[in-house]
């Protein structure tokens, strides 16, 4: 099944499946296209409203849109276009420069190159990928790794066992997980994190303040060379080791960090970098 609309602006996406795929891009164009394959494809719904374009699955008595049967969903639409788009099992990518998205899957994987707005994330089992994240982001994931590039705003992000790396944190972090490892390689902003046994790091902290509450996971942080820095970590069983060198009182105005710490048996690290590291 193959629709097309004459959409000379941005659109407000919905697309609503349960098994399959979704793959969704916003490009320079002034023509919205839509194309569903699959068994049930000419049940699925497919309309534009104004400036809302829908494309919904059918409910089926056998499951959650559309059932057990997969439907392959490729949709492009003007550049700046809001996205929903929300599946059962379905993985969701979305390529090109998008308005504010919400992403939501319940076992299938989650990609979105770029949101110039803010953006929700969520999946059940899934790994979540983003590219840049221009305004305040939401991630949630039972068991899947997350992946951010760069957050230009807040980040909240929260895991039951997976991974979580971001790249680029330009504003105030928090960071949950269960069981996975926390990695932060650059944080221009206040961090948060807390684990039950995964490891922590937070590369390089050039401002703010750094908080970590962990069981049994290592830490580590990384602190610019010749910024003020006050601490408060401690280890019940593990190991507290620092190289920083004393910077003095901050100066009125001048940058400083907080670094505050408690883990149960992990060893906390942290390290002093040279300004030709900065990034």
């Amino acid at each position: 099944m193959n629709r097309s609309f004459e959409t000379h602006r941005p659109v407000h996406l919905l697309v609503e499946i349960g098994r399959g795929r979704v793959q969704v891009s916003a490009r320079d164009t002034t023509e919205s296209t839509v194309e569903v394959t699959g068994q049930h494809s000419d049940d699925v719904r497919v309309e534009l409203d104004g400036e809302r374009l829908s494309v919904v699955g059918p409910r089926l008595r056998t499951g959650f849109f559309g059932g057990d049967a997969d439907l392959d969903v490729t949709v492009v639409v003007p550049t700046g276009s809001q996205l929903d788009a929300r599946t059962g099992s379905a993985d969701i990518t979305a390529s090109g420069s998008w308005g504010s998205s919400q992403l939501k899957s319940g076992s299938g994987q989650v990609a979105v190159e770029t949101v110039d707005g803010a953006a929700v994330l969520e999946t059940g089992s899934g790994d979540i990928r983003a590219g840049r994240i221009h305004e305040e982001v939401r991630v949630k994931s039972g068991s899947g790794d997350v992946v951010l590039e760069h957050v230009g705003a807040s980040a909240v992000v929260a895991t039951g066992s997976g991974d979580v790396q971001i790249v680029r944190a330009c504003g105030p972090t928090v960071v949950k997980t269960g069981s996975g490892d926390l990695r932060v390689a650059t944080a221009d902003g206040d961090v948060s994190m807390a684990t039950g046994s995964g490891d922590t790091v937070v590369q390089r902290l050039n401002r703010g303040r750094f908080s970590l509450k962990g069981s049994s996971g290592d830490v580590a942080v990384g602190v610019p060379a010749g910024v003020p820095v006050w601490t408060d970590i401690s280890s019940l069983t593990g190991r507290v080791r620092s190289d920083l060198v004393g910077a003095g009182k901050p100066a009125a105005g001048q940058e400083h960090l907080e670094l505050r710490a408690r883990t149960v048996t992990g060893d906390i690290t942290l390290r002093q970098l040279d300004e030709v590291t900065k990034g």
